[in-house]
């Protein structure tokens, strides 16, 4: 493909009850993107949320479109962040050490900053119906953690702790003194569960909440309730409302930055 020649591409963030995407399309030096589409199910029910899920996937026309770069990153809390010295051994053993559910499908996702992958685990019923999508079947594929570990070990010095949520799904990356300690992703309900999981990890940590600086990503952008609560217990809170790629849709973006690695 000739370098002036106009390129498309997508991003999409999956789990098993939501998936969020937007497009880019490259002309030459003319860079532009497409509103943010977000759809979630909100079912106890987990075969009744999958294929909801299942449906926006196949009947979406964005997604059936052709592109020349697709990233699909998944929000999976079935983690484990593994040294890439014992990748040699089967992805599910290592996944099973810290997690008791049955393991499906498990992938590795390599970390830039850290001599370490994320390994995770994909419900089948999602590899299924990306393997049978022919516009997704070459996408690259990514679990969330990666984003949030790479852009806080680059840009970290002190005990720093960084969050993303999006669809009540909480990453959350934890730095001391410039090196990686920490990562997980949890599921949360309300606004208590968010502070807890942040605050509960900060003390197993032995980390003061009161020295500690917290760097937001996500929704947490768009909900002045969760930050009016964070402040009351964490002194120093920042976050970037006017970069859309460092603010609510920060993995979104993060995910074309991959292409600058990427052989097309």
């Amino acid at each position: 493909m000739s370098k002036t020649a106009t390129q498309r591409s997508l991003a999409i963030i999956l789990s098993h009850d939501m998936l969020s995407y937007i497009t880019k399309t490259t002309d030459g030096e003319t860079v532009s993107y497409s509103d943010v589409y977000d759809y979630s199910v909100d079912f106890t029910n987990l075969n009744k949320t999958e294929i909801e899920i299942e449906h926006e996937l196949r009947s979406n026309l964005t997604l059936l479109q052709e592109y020349d770069f697709v990233h699909i990153c998944f929000l999976s809390t079935t983690i484990n962040v593994v040294p890439n010295q014992f990748l040699h051994r089967p992805l599910a053993d290592l996944l099973a050490i810290s997690n008791y559910n049955p393991i499906q499908l498990a992938i590795d996702c390599p970390l830039e900053s850290e001599d370490a992958s994320i390994v995770y685990n994909i419900h089948y019923p999602l590899k299924d119906i990306l393997l049978s999508l022919p516009n997704l079947q070459n996408a690259r594929l990514y679990h969330s953690g990666k984003f949030l570990i790479d852009y806080g070990k680059i840009n970290s010095k002190e005990d720093e702790i960084y969050i993303n949520l999006m669809h009540q799904k909480l990453e959350v990356c934890i730095l001391h003194k410039g090196d990686f300690i920490f990562y997980n992703l949890f599921e949360t309900k309300t606004k208590e569960d968010f502070l807890f999981y942040i605050l509960y990890t900060l003390n197993q940590l032995n980390i003061s909440p009161n020295n500690v600086s917290l760097f937001a990503f996500g929704d947490l952008l768009n909900s002045p309730e969760y930050y009016e609560t964070l402040k009351k217990y964490i002194r120093n809170v920042s976050f970037n409302n006017d970069d859309k790629q460092l603010g609510q849709y920060f993995t979104l973006y993060k995910l074309f930055e991959c292409e600058l690695f990427q052989e097309h």
